[in-house]
């Protein structure tokens, strides 16, 4: 349903001000020059990586034979900048090695999987039927097997039906997914590596079967606090699979920087997508805090929800866990060893996300 644009404004107007307040009070707000500087290192850490992921992507070809064309510079930008935030978030918790070609490896293999993570996440909420399918076939080709045993070249291409197999994005996707598993492997390779692979299977499986679940939604099927772990586990599993893959380790005592910052990143994505999400009747753990009455809810109620969500005291309440969540966990990643300059790179993301202005603007 449409939103009234007063309504929109409103909210957009509360969660930027209740973010803004939290972070800052934390500070966790970049400075102007701050801000604009560690931007320009991740546009160009992100352009070095699509080039050594598209290398992956298409292993088969002779090296720089191959060219994705993008609609824009913009959306090569976005691309890469997908593909830098997986690698800041693998530096942020785990500390740099240099030199160590395993551990480039694995930052790359981080890259890899978050931007299609996310590339997934954008079919399954522009059109849903096709998200669906998409993740119907990543399950019928056995991702968490693929985590143990490799897949050969091409499976989950293969295994692509239509309309899907021609969607030039979906296409696209799948070359991440079959990069990503051969990355797994080279980044932790053979026995040393069997139990932190069977680990990300075992998440991905998790991951999956999350996604899955907060597209499809089936009526009556599901409670509210299902909905809300499902919404959780959307934003949180990826950090924790992202922090499996950068420490090596198989097993972490809770709670860990990786999830304290997906729980971070899960709140702030709600409330950024409040408006789109109440509009589409998408899931929204926000949303279900605010909604009154059954969910899913009826999509013509969303607009009637996001009143509530302003009058309730929800959206201030949630912006000040979200801020804290995200100091806990650049915290605890500081004493696991991550470098100064991997803070203001991570926190250029949240400003980018969160559309926040930097410190005194």
């Amino acid at each position: 349903m449409e939103i009234p644009e007063e309504l929109r404004r409103a909210v957009d107007d509360a969660v930027n001000r209740s973010l803004s307040s939290e972070l800052d009070a934390r500070g966790l707000l970049l400075a102007p020059a701050a801000l604009e500087a560690a931007t320009a290192d991740a546009v160009r850490a992100g352009a070095d990586l699509l080039r050594r992921a598209v290398e992956h992507c298409y292993p088969d070809g002779r090296a720089g034979a191959y060219r994705i064309e993008f609609d824009d510079d913009r959306a090569a930008e976005r691309i890469g900048l997908g593909l830098a935030f997986g690698s800041v978030t693998a530096h942020l918790l785990a500390p740099r090695r240099v030199g160590d070609e395993r551990a480039a490896t694995t930052a790359l293999s981080c890259a890899v999987f978050n931007l299609a993570v996310g590339l997934v996440d954008g079919v399954c909420d522009g059109a849903p039927p096709l998200g669906l399918e998409l993740l119907r076939t990543v399950r019928s080709v056995d991702l968490t097997g693929a985590a143990t045993e490799p897949w050969p070249d091409g499976r989950l291409r293969a295994a692509l039906p239509e309309p899907l197999r021609t969607d030039p994005t979906v296409e696209f996707t799948a070359r991440l997914v079959e990069a990503f598993v051969r990355l797994l492997h080279l980044g932790h390779p053979a026995e040393p590596g069997a139990a932190l692979r069977e680990r990300v299977g075992a998440r991905l499986a998790e991951a999956l079967a999350a996604e899955h679940l907060s597209v499809r939604r089936p009526a009556g099927a599901t409670t509210r606090d299902q909905l809300v772990g499902c919404s959780r586990g959307t934003s949180v599993l990826p950090f924790q699979i992202i922090e499996h893959l950068a420490t090596g380790l198989p097993t972490l005592p809770p709670p860990t920087a990786g999830t304290l910052l997906g729980e971070a990143m899960w709140r702030i994505d709600d409330l950024v997508d409040l408006c789109q999400d109440a509009g589409d009747g998408a899931l929204n753990a926000v949303l279900l805090a605010a909604a009154d009455g059954p969910w899913p809810a009826d999509p013509r109620d969303g607009a009637a929800t996001l009143e509530r969500a302003l009058d309730s005291g929800v959206v201030p309440a949630l912006a000040a866990e979200a801020a804290a969540r995200l100091e806990a966990g650049l915290t605890a990643a500081a004493a696991g060893g991550a470098e100064s300059r991997d803070r203001p790179l991570f926190l250029s993301f949240v400003h980018r996300y969160a559309g926040i202005a930097p410190r005194g603007r």
